[in-house]
């Protein structure tokens, strides 16, 4: 009888995000790597937290009632770049939570719409002021409606319209190095 060769065992990323928009955004990262036959996991979860330490800290606290984190190879976090300068403002440090957690912060510059709209091409160095990035990715995208899910990101974007973007962008470049994308 033929030995059936073993099966690769599935990499298992975790990802704390602070809302419904970086969730979809995980998500359509997943059907990425899915459609890339690659053997990734991305274990999301949604924090439901106030400012970014605050996100971050709970993200931590998943991640440790999580059975079977020893198999985790990456903790994520992502957050909205434009909050964590708010609360740097406001003496509350997402970097320093992350480091006590072991946890990488993934930021979208200047936010989630603000990266949305940089995935449209031409548009990939194109810094646009978090107060402005909703307005900018509606003249792209009229019918956007926040939080975005994951089927409408897939139907609007593809893996190569992410990889073009993270061209400019070291964050987003840095979360698809993590994916291995």
């Amino acid at each position: 009888m033929r030995r059936r060769s073993p099966v690769e065992p599935r990499r298992i990323v975790f990802i704390g995000v602070e809302g419904k928009s970086e969730r979809a955004f995980a998500q359509f990262a997943q059907r990425c790597c899915d459609e890339h036959r690659l053997h990734v996991h991305l274990n999301v979860k949604l924090t439901h937290a106030g400012d970014s330490a605050a996100v971050v800290e709970e993200a931590g606290r998943h991640l440790t009632r999580l059975p079977g984190r020893q198999y985790i190879r990456s903790r994520l976090v992502l957050l909205d770049w434009d909050r964590v300068e708010r609360d740097l403002k406001a003496g509350r440090d997402a970097r320093a939570v992350a480091a006590r957690r072991n946890l990488q912060l993934i930021f979208q510059k200047p936010n989630s719409e603000g990266m949305l709209f940089r995935l449209y091409p031409g548009n990939e160095q194109r810094k646009v002021p978090a107060r402005h990035a909703l307005a900018e990715l509606r003249k792209k995208w009229p019918e956007y409606d926040k939080p975005p899910t994951a089927t409408h990101l897939c139907q609007r974007f593809t893996l190569s319209d992410i990889r073009r973007a993270a061209r400019y962008d070291e964050e987003l470049h840095r979360f698809l190095a993590v994916l291995g994308l």
